[in-house]
């Protein structure tokens, strides 16, 4: 089949739904579709880059631009399917990598009342966006059931078409034999042999609730270190280490003891299923769809929002961790062959 993906930028360490795209794009391509991605920047060997250019300044000239570029490029040549994991319309198939703007936007970021911050033009292009992509396509994936259930409510006209569809993993790279890692890379982050190693990732601090990990550090042993993967790169500062990008995470997730990630809307943190193929137990919150793989005392634990019972949540699974092996056979079938299988 001669298949499109559509998403402003894809490429590898870019970002989670960044990264899926690519992925998706190196898979089909793998097993003899012909891929066209429809970007403005593509970082991906094997496939065919179209160029959609972004104009402008500012997110609405920049959301317009690549939406009507995108267009222009798709109405050049026809294609089987067209699937696309950004708000876009006309697509066969629409899969919700990006947090559901109409959940998101009640979490209250910016300021002000909510029915003010919807009246704002950016939004009301993003929620326009997002309602049309919807209502066009005749597929719609989420890729979790958290994400079907934010779908149904906020869009019940196209409750019926959504199903589930997680993310894979790429067990060449995410797997036990990580821990070969260890020893070097806790000396090169300065962690002795009794420290137990926090590891929370991710670029948006605040949406995915590095406040709340600070706060709960405060209140653990002074042998419970902070490593930060995302962001600025800030390097040590008391009992936290903040890498910036790391482009070897699977070599962090070795040398790690814990994923703490208590983020406030997550459809669903690919860290979560890569720490649990390198065997690292996982800490998160409801409000992360990846929270559907926990097991509570199995391969980690499920937290509400809260500093002071993630402090006491962190204390508890340390006392007794679970296995490598057990976390690592909680996601043994989150494979990107099984993916496809299911995608297809």
């Amino acid at each position: 089949m001669k298949i499109a993906l559509v998403r402003p930028k894809v490429g590898f360490s870019l970002g989670g739904a960044e990264n899926y795209t690519a992925t998706v794009a190196q898979e089909l391509a793998s097993l003899g579709h012909e891929v066209v991605v429809v970007a403005d920047y593509c970082n991906v060997s094997g496939v065919r880059h179209a160029k959609a250019r972004i104009y402008g300044r500012g997110s609405i000239a920049k959301t317009l631009s690549f939406f009507l570029s995108a267009r222009k490029v798709l109405a050049q040549e026809k294609f089987d399917i067209v699937y696309t994991t950004w708000r876009f319309f006309p697509a066969d198939w629409v899969r919700l990598s990006d947090p559901l703007h109409a959940v998101w936007i009640n979490l209250g970021y910016e300021g002000g009342a909510v029915a003010l911050r919807k009246l704002r033009p950016r939004h009301r292009l993003i929620l326009w966006l997002e309602q049309r992509s919807l209502v066009a396509a005749r597929r719609i994936i989420a890729n979790s059931k958290l994400v079907q259930r934010q779908v149904a409510e906020h869009y019940p006209e196209v409750a019926s078409r959504v199903e589930v569809i997680y993310n894979g993993v790429d067990f060449e790279r995410y797997n036990l034999e990580v821990r070969k890692f260890r020893e070097e890379w806790r000396a090169k982050l300065g962690l002795g042999p009794k420290e137990i190693a926090l590891l929370f990732a991710g670029s948006d601090w605040r949406r995915k609730g590095l406040p709340v990990v600070l706060s709960a550090l405060e209140k653990l042993p002074e042998t419970v270190k902070l490593v930060v993967a995302g962001g600025k790169k800030l390097g040590p500062k008391g009992r936290v280490h903040y890498l910036g990008m790391v482009r070897e995470m699977e070599k962090l997730y070795g040398a790690a003891d814990i994923l703490v990630l208590p983020t406030r809307y997550d459809p669903f943190a690919n860290v979560v299923l890569e720490a649990l193929a390198c065997g690292l137990p996982v800490v998160t919150t409801p409000e992360n769809g990846a929270s559907e793989l926990i097991k509570d005392g199995i391969n980690g634990s499920i937290v509400i929002y809260d500093p002071q019972l993630w402090a006491k949540e962190i204390q508890k699974l340390l006392k007794n961790l679970p296995s490598l092996e057990d976390c690592r056979e909680s996601v043994k079938d989150f494979s990107w062959e099984n993916h496809l299988q299911k995608l297809l």
